[in-house]
Formats: C-alpha cells, sequence, structure tokens
C-alpha cells in the first residue's frame, strides 16, 4: 500500500515510517499540512495519516483539500484531540485513533482500512 503520513512531529514521522516500511508499504512523509498535499497532488497513494494539530493548515483543512483531488482516497486520522473525531469521520476519515496509542494499533488499523 502507498501511504502519505502528515504529522508534524518528526519522530512520528520517523518511527511510522520504518515500521510500515519494514512490513512492505511504500511510504513518504509530509511534516505540514502544505506540503503533505503538495506530495499528494504529485503522486498517488491508496492512504493518508493524517495528525490534525499542525502549523498553517491543520489536518482537516488540507483533507477537504486532498479529498477535492480525490474523492475515493482513504484518511485515517491520528490525533490527541477527540474533540475533532466526529468531524473528521464526517467528512470521510475512514477511521480515527487518539493519540498516544501502539503503533501495533497503527498497524492494525491500517489493515483494516486496506481490506475497505
Amino acid at each position: 500500500m502507498r501511504i502519505l503520513i502528515i504529522d508534524d512531529e518528526i519522530e512520528i514521522l520517523t518511527l511510522f515510517k520504518d515500521v510500515l516500511e519494514t512490513i512492505g508499504h511504500k511510504v513518504e512523509i509530509a511534516i505540514d499540512g502544505e506540503s503533505g498535499l503538495e506530495k499528494f497532488r504529485n503522486s498517488n497513494f491508496d492512504l493518508v495519516v493524517m495528525d490534525y494539530r499542525m502549523y498553517g493548515r491543520d489536518g482537516l483543512l488540507a483533507s477537504e483539500e486532498i479529498m477535492k483531488i480525490d474523492k475515493n482516497v482513504k484518511i485515517l486520522f491520528t490525533s490527541a484531540d477527540s474533540s475533532i473525531k466526529k468531524k473528521a469521520i464526517r467528512m470521510g476519515a475512514v477511521g480515527f485513533l487518539l493519540k498516544p496509542f501502539d503503533i501495533d494499533v497503527l498497524v492494525k488499523e491500517i489493515e483494516r482500512v486496506d481490506e475497505l
């Protein structure tokens, strides 16, 4: 699966990328919503793992733009802010993980999403 991870925490980007590539996924990373949107425009992804709170364009705004480009894209939200869960799901996110979570939870959620 081709996955784009958009998060402003470099440690999270590095961890997620390393683990997901180890199990066979092709992963690209972006440090904010704007650079993530640019990467999405220039490549095809099966899944976007999207943080909510980021500098500049937040995850909800970036997701809206991404969904304008590809209405069938799967977006998995990850955030420490549970108050945006309903909004993310309503706008079309296929899942929501509340931070912090174990990496195996992310892997299982990606497997679930891959079957959709």
